[in-house]
């Protein structure tokens, strides 16, 4: 009867200790990333076969033409990462800063390392330092706001800790808004720089940490027309702040903080929505791999307009280009993401002594998916 007691105990222990897991945001990310990724090619070519000379074939090309936009995609992944860096670190939980910067680093700098490689054997001169280094202008500006983040994210916590997220919030817009209007037409954000950049974009990054203490509590929403309602209003979102760069002279350096509020609405209606439905299982599987979807999508299109092969055609084309791109991913996540992921969970977030034995899976470190 003693033993049943203690491993009761343990049971509830651990269901308190772990950390939940939210598959719809696997799925997500494997979404967004591929999204960025047609959206640096070109989208399917369902209308290639239309003459765009004439008004009407102009019209229909140049609307399917701009159903997808890269850089609203980038903004929800700031959401996601800032939900699934504080997840472990909600309330007063234990934070050890050394090994939190461990884990953070091994985990995002290696497969860094690996895309820089993988750019260099793809034929691109890299430059590191300046304003034409590789890290401003490829993917991975996304990474040096990231980096940005995590270095400053045991602050920001203490700050949220002392003052709670909406002193923090209260201070972060407007800081945001202020930077942004410093160069009120720069059409992409290399006039702010990295630093002037995470500044204008960190709340969007706070909204996922609030939303990751709202998680657990969030009501179950099982209304499937509700959440198509919010992932076309994402979309609209999308192709507002699209059409407003290009056309209605207002770049996306001045959109991307208020899309980035929508988006985190979306993402929170997206969690009520994972509790009652699972999402598809293969793009949850391949929410794995989607950071280095995210690194060398480009590098795999490139790979496959080098092949020598004969024109099949638009469709084909694009099918073929894209299916190199999963491809060559999959492999840098194989040789180079998985096994940087796997060092950096050997990294315990905590060092507390190994427990007895009947408590050994009471303190194993569980991280939630990340950016």
């Amino acid at each position: 009867m003693l033993a049943r007691t203690i491993e009761l105990n343990i049971s509830k222990a651990q269901a308190k200790e772990r950390l939940p897991h939210y598959p719809i945001l696997d799925a997500l990310r494997f979404v967004l990333a591929l999204w960025v990724a047609i959206g640096h090619y070109e989208v399917f070519p369902l209308f290639a076969w239309m003459d765009a000379s004439t008004s009407v074939g102009r019209f229909i090309t140049h609307a399917w033409n701009s159903v997808v936009f890269g850089t609203p995609a980038v903004i929800v992944f700031f959401v996601i990462s800032g939900f699934c860096i504080h997840l472990p670190f909600r309330g007063e939980r234990k934070m050890e800063i050394g090994r939190y910067y461990l884990r953070r680093y091994t985990r995002i700098l290696i497969p860094v390392v690996g895309a820089l490689c993988v750019y260099r054997l793809s034929g691109q001169h890299l430059i590191l330092l300046g304003e034409d280094s590789i890290l401003w202008h490829s993917p991975l500006w996304s990474l040096l706001c990231e980096e940005i983040y995590y270095a400053a994210y045991p602050a920001l916590r203490w700050l949220r800790n002392r003052f709670g997220w909406r002193m923090v919030l209260a201070i972060a817009f407007p800081t945001s808004v202020g930077v942004a209007a410093t160069h009120v037409h720069s059409l992409t954000w290399h006039t702010f720089g990295p630093v002037g950049t995470a500044v204008i974009l960190l709340p969007v990054w706070l909204l996922g940490c609030v939303l990751a203490e709202q998680s657990e509590a969030l009501a179950a929403e099982s209304s499937r027309t509700q959440i198509w309602g919010w992932r076309m209003v994402a979309w609209l979102g999308c192709w507002i702040s699209e059409i407003l760069h290009f056309k209605g002279h207002m770049p996306y350096t001045q959109t991307m903080l208020w899309f980035g509020v929508l988006s985190y609405w979306w993402v929170r209606k997206e969690i009520a929505y994972g509790k009652t439905r699972l999402p598809n299982r293969y793009l949850v599987a391949a929410g794995a791999w989607s950071y280095s979807l995210y690194l060398v999508h480009h590098e795999g299109t490139m790979l496959f307009e080098r092949l020598p092969l004969s024109n099949w055609g638009h469709v084909p084309t694009w099918l073929g280009a894209m299916s190199c791109s999963l491809m060559v991913s999959y492999i840098f996540y194989l040789l180079i993401e998985r096994p940087s992921h796997r060092l950096a969970r050997k990294v315990q977030l905590s060092s507390r002594k190994p427990p007895p034995k009947y408590e050994t899976e009471l303190h194993t470190p569980v991280i939630a998916p990340e950016v």
